[in-house]
């Protein structure tokens, strides 16, 4: 049950960490990241490596924010019907479909509120500190992620070229 919750609350806090980070990536301010993307620093050359593919740098974004939410989603369902319900709620009922609904209700409202919502305003106000700051750990994710990004890169551009031309 412990283990449960720590995965859970881990799974949170990466999912509003990739989320705060696209939403500061989108909205940071060009200007200021050419600038420290020009100083001499290690900071800066990670930046300067992050983002010289925009949308390399969102489909780690994302890829990380989805197995973030798929990790959660294994493990917060058993535990929001732990938590929130006993047997009783479903006295001669067919559970499956309330189960599903209660636990698809709670973990959404939980997910738009901790790792959406929230996390998305903050690293909107905070865009370039953020980006600055995180450069490091998203690097990290972004060379980690990378053959899977490449992939799926590799895959929407022929999808886009062959039937959007």
């Amino acid at each position: 049950m412990i283990l449960s919750d720590i995965v859970i609350l881990i799974c949170l806090i990466f999912s509003a960490f990739f989320s705060g980070m696209e939403i500061a990536f989108v909205s940071s301010n060009r200007i200021y990241l050419e600038i420290e993307k020009s100083q001499r620093s290690y900071t800066s050359r990670v930046l300067r490596n992050i983002t010289q593919k925009p949308s390399r740098f969102i489909a780690t974004m994302l890829l990380g924010n989805n197995i973030a939410l798929v990790v959660y989603g294994i493990f917060a369902g058993e535990r929001i019907l732990q938590f929130f319900f006993s047997d009783s709620v479903f006295i001669g009922q067919d559970p499956s479909i309330l189960i599903v609904f209660y636990q698809t209700l709670i973990s959404t409202i939980v997910i738009l509120l901790t790792a959406e919502f929230l996390p998305k305003v903050f690293f909107q106000i905070y865009a370039n500190l953020s980006v600055k700051i995180f450069a490091i750990p998203i690097a990290f994710f972004y060379y980690l992620f990378f053959p899977i990004t490449y992939l799926i890169i590799k895959f929407t551009d022929i999808v886009l070229k062959r039937f959007l031309k």
